[in-house]
């Protein structure tokens, strides 16, 4: 387990991953919107029930889900969704996605603990290729099983997800704490890491964090070429960047939770087949 600083914070799953519990819910049953919200809280899925049936309006008029009204033995008719095909590959995308970007904050968090003499307590082992939950039954028999069901796990060859700014920043921050750099530096040292960011959102990114007071810059004028802007981290950029390890441990603490039932799904309806 993480220790107490950098233990994860609790918050809404980003729209991308609650897209994905939502499809996963409905993978082997139809159900309602209230009982989709009370099944993400059962799994300590914390989301407002308005967000979800915002994002389940949204899925209906992609395609992913259909909905139908149907009566009620205890008050109102009820609005009831259920996962289509086009849902099942979309569910089956999103997890290739949340897999590779679980990956790309794992990568983040080895480099930042490797010399740390507590990197053993650091979470690294949440991850879908380590502990599995327990396997989903449906609540009927009238599931809806996805085709290629059957793989317990996405697979992430060639998924490259984009390096979101706070990821970015993070490994900034990361970069300047083993010294003060130039950009291009900066630029080769995350290439070293396989870490692939936008010329124009570095910038962007060191600029917003030189105005937040998380680094110093000044331009050094060589003998020969143009000058070059030095950046240097500061005592408060180091105390951000602990702040930021916290939120990117419970980032990929959310991914790994997501996997770990899209997995245990997936191996439930290869079983039933």
């Amino acid at each position: 387990m993480p220790s107490p600083r950098y233990a994860p914070r609790k918050s809404p799953p980003a729209p991308g991953l609650l897209d994905g519990w939502l499809l996963l819910s409905l993978r082997d049953a139809e159900s309602y919107g209230r009982a989709l919200v009370g099944r993400l809280s059962d799994r300590g899925i914390s989301i407002e029930s308005h967000h979800a049936y915002r994002r389940l309006r949204a899925l209906d008029l992609e395609g992913a889900v259909t909905s139908r009204w149907t009566a009620s033995d205890v008050g109102p008719r009820r609005r009831s969704y259920r996962l289509t095909p086009a849902g099942c590959r979309r569910l089956a995308g999103l997890a290739e996605s949340i897999g590779a970007s679980w990956q790309l904050h794992e990568t983040f968090l080895r480099a930042y603990h490797r010399d740390d003499e507590h990197a053993h307590t650091h979470n690294r082992h949440n991850g879908p290729d380590h502990a599995r939950g327990p396997s989903q039954q449906p609540d009927n028999e009238d599931a809806v099983l996805c085709e290629g069901a059957e793989q317990a796990r996405p697979s992430q060859e060639g998924v490259a997800p984009a390096v979101g700014n706070q990821l970015l920043a993070a490994w900034l921050l990361l970069l300047l704490e083993a010294g003060a750099s130039y950009g291009y530096g900066l630029r080769r040292a995350l290439a070293d890491q396989q870490v692939h960011a936008d010329p124009g959102a570095l910038y962007r990114v060191l600029r917003q964090l030189e105005h937040d007071g998380w680094l110093r810059s000044r331009w050094m004028h060589p003998a020969a070429g143009p000058g070059r802007r030095l950046y240097r981290l500061t005592a408060r950029g180091r105390r951000h960047l602990e702040e930021l390890v916290t939120d990117i441990t419970a980032v990929q603490s959310s991914h790994a939770t997501f996997l770990r039932a899209y997995a245990s799904q997936s191996s439930s309806s290869a079983q039933r087949k």
